[in-house]
């Protein structure tokens, strides 16, 4: 089980990525906008982990956050909510595509803390 200083850190980098999307997004002014998907599944583990915390700005513009995260996976059927837990766990840990792992960057300076508490 993951403490919760790992929670909060995993959280901090999903909410920078997530406003930077939405800065991105923003600048393009295109009418119809959406959370990334792998941010999306990202929030939709820490959900399942029990982060209970406000919306970033980021998460207010796509109209997600932690209620919202939650209120999605009450609607899937169990396989479902498995398969959508598991794709967040391997965009927090793992990476998707051209994107690092979200937590690339402690894992890099703190020698692999987050490794360490898995």
């Amino acid at each position: 089980m993951l403490h919760q200083p790992i929670l909060a850190a995993i959280r901090a980098a999903l909410c920078d990525r997530i406003d930077a999307e939405a800065i991105r997004q923003q600048r393009l002014a295109t009418p119809e906008v959406s959370m990334p998907s792998s941010l999306l599944a990202a929030g939709l583990w820490l959900a399942d982990k029990g982060c209970e915390e406000a919306p970033s700005p980021g998460e207010t513009f796509f109209a997600w956050g932690p209620a919202a995260y939650r209120r999605y996976l009450d609607r899937l059927t169990p396989d479902q909510r498995a398969r959508e837990i598991e794709a967040g766990r391997r965009v927090i840990f793992e990476g998707r595509g051209n994107r690092a792992p979200l937590v690339a960057r402690f894992t890099e300076q703190e020698g692999g803390f987050v490794r360490d508490a898995l």
